[in-house]
């Protein structure tokens, strides 16, 4: 069984079309179960049947405003993802974390990057995705951690479609 966090929005949406039309089991969860809640994520773990894994697109994405919304930023992209992991960890699933290239926002674009190079982020929304990042991995459950820019999709907000609506 395959937990979805984050099912609702653009990533999340795109993912879960992506199990559906593969036909792989999965539930989907979103603002219905607190991630900044301990108790709310085992006690919806616990309902799950075989959890084999936890893939987590909730997030934080504002990045500007992030800025101003510092302790909420903090709340979904670092405790959040520290609880899904406990979580995990508790029922022997492994976490699919995905975070942003923002982790890099101080090293020069177009530049690959090694696993583990040393995040040097320049703004709150990086800062709080590495510290995502740090807490599910000194957490030590069995997890990825995928890194990735520019998402866009037909689903939520993003660049492309704000470009095409201009």
């Amino acid at each position: 069984m395959i937990w979805l966090i984050g099912c609702k929005g653009m990533l999340g949406t795109e993912i879960a079309r992506q199990l559906k039309e593969n036909n792989i089991e999965f539930t989907g969860t979103d603002i219905d179960v607190d991630i900044t809640n301990p108790e709310a994520l085992d006690k919806f773990a616990s309902s799950l049947k075989n959890l084999e894994y936890v893939i987590n697109c909730s997030a934080y994405t504002a990045v500007d405003k992030a800025e101003s919304d510092v302790e909420l930023a903090k709340k979904l992209n670092e405790d959040g993802p520290g609880n899904i992991a406990r979580t995990a960890k508790k029922y022997g699933a492994a976490v699919i974390h995905i975070s942003t290239d923002y982790v890099f926002g101080a090293e020069l674009y177009n530049t690959p990057c090694k696993e583990d190079q040393q995040g040097t982020p320049t703004g709150v929304y990086g800062l709080t995705k590495l510290h995502g990042e740090q807490k599910i991995t000194a957490i030590g459950c069995n997890h990825v951690v995928i890194r990735t820019a520019w998402l866009y999709s037909e689903f939520g907000k993003n660049f492309c479609k704000t470009m095409l609506n201009l």
